[in-house]
């Protein structure tokens, strides 16, 4: 039956005669197939029923005995089978005859709906001639007008759509190119950042930070111009993107709008009243393309005078960081040489108090290179001493013989003196020739060692 429904559907929505009439020889063919097929079963049934009674019969008449009967029955599971089977077979049998009802009652309907439909053919076959030809011209006006309509329809929704996702593309790439500009505004604010950390260096370089301030000055100026000019360009562009957006919505509200008069107009053509407004109809279809024109050409501007800003800002930035780059490795290689001369400067002053020390200290240290710069002087002193020692024989043997030379004695005075001292001091001291300075035994062991 759901094959017999699924079949007359389309037959239903046609409603032509002749697909009637077949539908009809068709489920007669399968009532009276049904029919048969419940006849047979019907007859199975009762050939069981006889065939159960004869076995009855059989066993009745092999039962003379007066003893209690004796019964040949088939097996419980074989009757339990020929049961479920017999309620098979009447279910199927109910199912057949609630099917035969309602093929009888959709052949009626059909037959009703054949015979409805062949008094409309003959109807309109008494009808005049042109009466049938009016309602059919008056049938294709109505048509070709619904068609004319949903042409112009599609077309408004088709270029509407069109716009809108050409909208929606030129709101993505200004959306990228305000993401870029961000980006782009970002490292330009951290290198102008640099540049201020960089102005602020220690007091050790204040001869190159006044040689580098013009430099980083004008960079600086010149960072905050573009930054400005970035700027300015993003609030232009968040301003055109606010733009397209709001005219994006004004143009679905109008688009809706359309739809609804579409659709107060679309009963309205049916009745044959949609001719009065076709002239307004192509008005505002005309003014709509003009419109549409005006807003691609406005979008064509817009895009050109937006990729020569991004080809500018695009060299602008490449020179900038070409600037900045310059800058900062002049600047990098200033500081390489100014601490290299902090470094020299501070080894230097190193140098020169350790020497100031040296010069006005008396530590072990001092004690120490003073007796390795005397050092030198002990071998002449020696032989000093080895030629002293003739003459003052020499003069204490003229002393003796009367003292006749005044001169010879005034020059042994200071032989006698420096010999006089020498005998004063003992085995294990050292005196400097030049400053008549007397060292312990200790240090003439490490001034021997030295």
């Amino acid at each position: 039956m759901e094959d017999v429904h699924q079949e007359t559907e389309p037959l239903r929505a046609t409603g032509s005669a002749s697909d009637a009439l077949c539908t009809t020889r068709a489920l007669n063919t399968m009532l009276h197939e049904t029919q048969k097929e419940v006849i047979a079963l019907g007859q199975q049934v009762r050939a069981k029923d006889t065939l159960i009674a004869e076995l009855r019969a059989r066993l009745a008449r092999y039962e003379t005995r007066a003893e209690e009967p004796v019964l040949f029955a088939p097996s419980a599971g074989l009757v339990d089978n020929l049961c479920r089977e017999i309620g098979k077979l009447k279910q199927t049998l109910k199912e057949t005859e609630a099917q035969a009802d309602a093929s009888r009652a959709e052949v009626q309907r059909l037959q009703q709906r054949v015979s409805e439909q062949e008094q409309e053919m003959v109807a309109l076959a008494l009808r005049p001639g042109h009466e049938k030809d009016l309602e059919i011209q008056q049938l294709q006006l109505t048509l070709q007008e619904r068609d004319r309509m949903q042409a112009t329809k599609d077309v408004l929704c088709t270029s509407l759509t069109e716009e809108v996702e050409q909208l929606k593309l030129q709101l993505g790439a200004t959306v990228r190119v305000c993401q870029g500009l961000l980006r782009r505004f970002d490292r330009e604010k951290q290198r102008s950042d640099l540049v201020q950390s960089l102005s602020c260096l220690p007091e050790g370089g204040k001869l190159v930070e006044s040689q580098a301030s013009p430099q980083a000055s004008s960079m600086e100026n010149k960072l905050k111009e573009e930054n400005q000019l970035l700027r300015q360009r993003v609030a232009y562009v968040e301003s055109l993107n606010a733009k397209w957006q709001k005219y994006d919505s004004s143009r679905e509200e109008y688009v809706k709008a359309l739809c609804l008069k579409l659709k107060e107009v679309s009963p309205q053509a049916a009745l044959g009243l949609a001719p009065a407004n076709g002239g307004l109809l192509q008005q505002e279809i005309a003014r709509l393309n003009r419109l549409l024109e005006e807003k691609m050409a406005d979008c064509s501007r817009l895009s050109r005078e937006l990729e020569e800003v991004r080809r500018e800002d695009h060299e602008r930035i490449q020179m900038l960081e070409q600037q900045v780059l310059t800058y900062v490795d002049d600047f990098n290689s200033e500081r390489a040489d100014r601490e290299r001369a902090q470094s020299r400067i501070q080894s230097l002053q190193e140098k020169v108090d350790h020497l100031q020390q040296q010069l006005h200290g008396q530590d072990p240290r001092d004690l120490s290179s003073s007796c390795r710069a005397h050092s030198t002087c002990r071998a002449p002193s020696r032989t000093h001493m080895d030629a002293t020692e003739p003459l003052a024989r020499s003069s204490s043997s003229s002393s003796s013989s009367g003292g006749s030379h005044p001169g010879s004695s005034r020059s042994a005075g200071p032989s006698a003196q420096g010999l006089g001292r020498t005998e004063h001091r003992g085995p294990k001291e050292l005196q400097c020739p030049h400053c008549r300075k007397t060292y312990k035994g200790d240090r003439t062991q490490e001034c021997d060692r030295s």
